[in-house]
């Protein structure tokens, strides 16, 4: 895996996803809570009816970074080749190959023991036998006699190793006796049992052994993480400039414009789900180890299972059609959207309704590399550098429509509702591989005022909102967040929470602080960590920077 890492390491020349995204240090400091707010200078983003709901002369500017992680890092610390070697351990002891004198004691040990335990009635029966006689006479499912002799007969084996000894001695009390199946014959390969000496299926309950509880839960990580995975960058950056005033609102309307730039980055592990199964082979026999929530089954397999299906032929294999690969996705996005809002006076209620129309460009290069042992990783990231001078260009239009509601009552004038539908006309725009195509996404909220300066704020995704992902499992976002502002002269203080129902990144938390109006830091992390190298790390992290003004 250290040849993954070397791709993570270059994640700054990568991609990342499209989602609804945040822009706006307020919004991002609420639990990404925008919608329905009103003293947000970048209501153009959110929501355009919110021009009119506040009709002011406003500018803000915010700059920011957001990484979200998931299952990648883990990736990189793992050991391919220790894997495997665990693996073929286990086939060198319990199975018909590699080091045949190692299934002998295996085999031979648990013969004696049958032979002890059953009292000399043995004569002329296969191992096999003798198991299905013991386990007729043991329906209490009590084997503890046979466990303690087979550990007796290990320890004084001859052809085991001390490592074997100590790896069986350590697991006995965990075999399920009931399904194991041993082969005593002269023939090569039933799963029934043919196969000389070997045990041709055992299962062991997870517990046994902590080495090889480690063992197992990396390969089975790996093997879930080659499925649902995702490393995602984004810098969204933006200024906005509003026009308006109560009575050009009256008159008019409210306009604004604003100046977006966006960086989407991610890498991803697309898996061929055809050569997912762990099959391995040892001494010319071919052997599958499944994982189980309570434990490891190991049985004979063929070769015919191993070229197609299994993960470490795929990876030792030449043929990039069949391999798992790894994508890589940059996406640069401008757009210059002019906003319009009015509103309509009802009679308990202010009805705002807007529209945005945006001019929306893009650069865009995605590259794919086998994940094979022949893949010169150091050439094709050489390759991706200077396909950046290829990278494709395109441009489109995008609309967005939304409303807000403000109660006007005479003893309630402090509640709004909002509803915006984003990318209503789904822009796409061509790339290397496959368009990307921005799906529309549609978000309510509402807000609550106070005179004192103390604001609520709450926003929910109606809609699944895609990753730009290239993981077997397609990836999704649907954000529910909300938060508290607390608003002084020349000093706010906001704290929020949200949570991405599609993602398990846990509760993130939120917060910001603005001093002067200028100076605005907002940041959020994420509950939820991956440990690498010993440092825990949030699987999602943003820094944002910026500022918003309003008279």
């Amino acid at each position: 895996m250290k040849k993954i890492a070397y791709v993570l390491a270059a994640m700054g020349a990568s991609a990342y996803a499209l989602e609804f995204g945040t822009m706006g240090n307020v919004s991002a400091s609420m639990g990404g809570a925008g919608v329905a707010l009103k003293n947000s200078a970048f209501g153009l983003y959110y929501n355009p009816a919110l021009l009119s709901a506040s009709p002011k002369v406003k500018f803000g500017y915010s700059f920011g970074v957001n990484v979200q992680e998931k299952n990648i890092a883990q990736l990189a610390t793992i050991d391919i080749a220790n894997m495997q070697d665990t693996a073929t351990r286990l086939a060198s002891t319990f199975s018909g190959g590699g080091a045949s004198g190692a299934v002998d004691g295996v085999v031979g040990a648990i013969d004696k023991a049958l032979d002890s335990v059953l009292g000399g009635t043995t004569t002329g029966q296969t191992t096999q036998q003798k198991l299905e006689s013991y386990l007729q006479s043991h329906k209490s499912g009590n084997y503890n006699d046979l466990i303690d002799k087979i550990k007796e007969n290990i320890q004084s084996s001859s052809s085991l190793t001390d490592i074997q000894k100590d790896l069986i001695e350590s697991v006995a009390g965990g075999i399920d006796f009931d399904n194991l199946q041993i082969g005593n014959g002269s023939g090569a390969g039933s799963v029934s049992g043919a196969l000389t000496n070997a045990i041709s299926s055992i299962s062991i309950s997870k517990g046994s052994d902590k080495g090889l509880d480690k063992s197992m839960e990396d390969i089975a990580m790996v093997q879930r993480a080659l499925q649902d995975n995702h490393m995602n960058l984004v810098s969204q950056n933006g200024l906005v400039f509003q026009l308006g005033s109560r009575p050009l609102n009256d008159m008019i309307g409210t306009f604004a414009v604003g100046l977006f730039g966006s960086l989407y980055s991610n890498i991803s592990l697309n898996a061929n789900p055809d050569r997912m199964r762990l099959i391995i082979e040892a001494g010319n026999q071919y052997y599958e180890l499944k994982i189980t929530d309570s434990g490891y089954t190991y049985g004979i397999s063929d070769k015919n299972a191993y070229d197609n299906h299994s993960l470490i032929a795929s990876l030792q294999g030449t043929n990039a059609q069949d391999a798992h690969s790894i994508y890589m996705t940059s996406f640069v996005l401008s757009e210059i959207p002019i906003g319009y809002a009015r509103t309509f006076y009802l009679k308990s209620g202010n009805l705002n309704i807007g529209v945005a129309g945006k001019l929306m460009n893009s650069m865009s290069m995605q590259n794919k590399i086998a994940i094979t042992t022949s893949t010169d990783f150091g050439a094709e990231m050489s390759n991706i550098v200077q396909d950046f001078k290829n990278a494709t260009m395109d441009k489109a239009i995008g609309v967005d429509v939304g409303m807000v509601y403000e109660i006007d009552l005479p003893k309630f004038r402090n509640l709004t509702f909002g509803l915006v539908g984003k990318n209503l006309n789904s822009p796409t725009f061509q790339s290397t591989l496959e368009n990307i195509v921005i799906k529309p996404q549609v978000r309510a909220g509402a807000a609550y005022y106070t005179q004192s300066g103390f604001n609520l704020a709450f926003d929910v995704d109606l809609t699944q909102n895609d990753i730009i992902a290239f993981s077997t499992k397609d990836q999704k976002s649907q954000m529910v967040g909300g938060g508290a502002g607390f608003i002084w002269k020349g000093f706010d203080l906001r704290l929020g929470a949200m949570k991405d129902l599609r993602q398990d990144n846990g509760l993130i938390l939120t917060g910001g602080l603005n001093v002067l109006g200028f100076l605005d830091i907002a940041l959020q992390s994420s509950t939820k960590f991956t440990d690498l190298q010993g440092y825990p790390i949030p699987q999602y992290f943003s820094l944002r920077v910026g500022g918003n003004l309003s008279w």
